[in-house]
């Protein structure tokens, strides 16, 4: 009898670790599944988004910035992006020559040479994709640029796809995430959140919003989110929309376009009621 007691008491105790070790591994192992999926999925749209810009920057070689000639060539790279705002002809001088589709072409002759990405463009014949600024168009969001060069081999501007990262991102977010208890936001490496589910959160700085202040494990994992090109850690903040502060495990990788790097982070709760533990 005293056997068959201890007996009882080792597989009570089996069934324990058997029910609450997989839910763990498990959630961990969706959480690293979701996020590379969405890593490749990232990285293959901005090879894409490259790819876009290098067709039509040689198209413009040839045709020249200006002219209905270049039309087609910028209204075709908008299409081929439906997170586009607007697809541009830079001229030298920092000016949209040519802005495609029509409704935007009213910001053509617009100059532009003030902004960072564009100078940076012009001056070193490189392609850049910028961080997140306040554009012309009158709304926060990132730029592609990439050089136009001549058939003889003479820079004479940049073709530019403007876009805003929320929208670009969360194309590809919202689907993977679907059906799974996984929360994916990203950020610059500045902090600058480019795309959290809580849209109130987009555009905030993790390092400097008063939002995360009263969160301080948050920012400071934040920290090293930015200076670590894949990691992870935990933090606390609110469930969503609510106030309800949890506990949330965090994963993180990185993807990059023309030496701009954007951290991608998943996210799940460790603790999905009351205060976290």
């Amino acid at each position: 009898m005293k056997k068959n007691g201890i007996s009882k008491w080792l597989f009570a105790q089996a069934m324990v670790v058997l029910l609450l070790w997989p839910a763990t591994a498990l959630c961990a192992a969706g959480e690293d599944r979701v996020l590379e999926a969405a890593r490749q999925k990232v990285a293959g749209e901005l090879n894409r988004l490259d790819e876009g810009l290098r067709e039509a920057a040689a198209a413009l070689g040839k045709t020249g910035l200006i002219g209905q000639n270049a039309r087609p060539v910028l209204a075709s790279l908008c299409r081929k992006f439906d997170y586009a705002v607007d697809c541009a002809a830079v001229n030298l001088q920092g000016r949209m020559a040519v802005v495609e589709p029509e409704v935007f072409r009213r910001f053509e002759g617009k100059d532009i040479s003030g902004q960072e990405q564009v100078r940076r463009v012009l001056k070193t014949g490189s392609p850049v994709l910028s961080s997140v600024f306040f554009s012309v168009e009158g709304f926060p969001a990132v730029d592609a640029e990439y050089p136009v060069v001549s058939p003889d081999g003479k820079r004479i501007g940049s073709v530019s796809v403007l876009f805003q990262p929320e929208k670009f991102l969360g194309g590809i977010f919202v689907p993977l995430v679907r059906q799974t208890s996984v929360e994916i936001w990203a950020m610059e490496e500045g902090g600058l959140i480019l795309y959290d589910a809580d849209a109130s959160q987009i555009g905030l700085n993790l390092f400097t919003s008063g939002r995360y202040q009263p969160y301080a494990g948050l920012p400071a994992l934040g920290k090293r989110i930015a200076a670590q090109p894949q990691g992870k850690g935990v933090y606390e903040f609110t469930a969503g929309r609510s106030a309800n502060v949890v506990r949330k495990s965090a994963l993180w990788k990185t993807v990059s376009l023309y030496g701009t790097s954007w951290r991608l982070v998943a996210v799940t709760v460790e603790h999905p009621a009351g205060k976290a533990k």
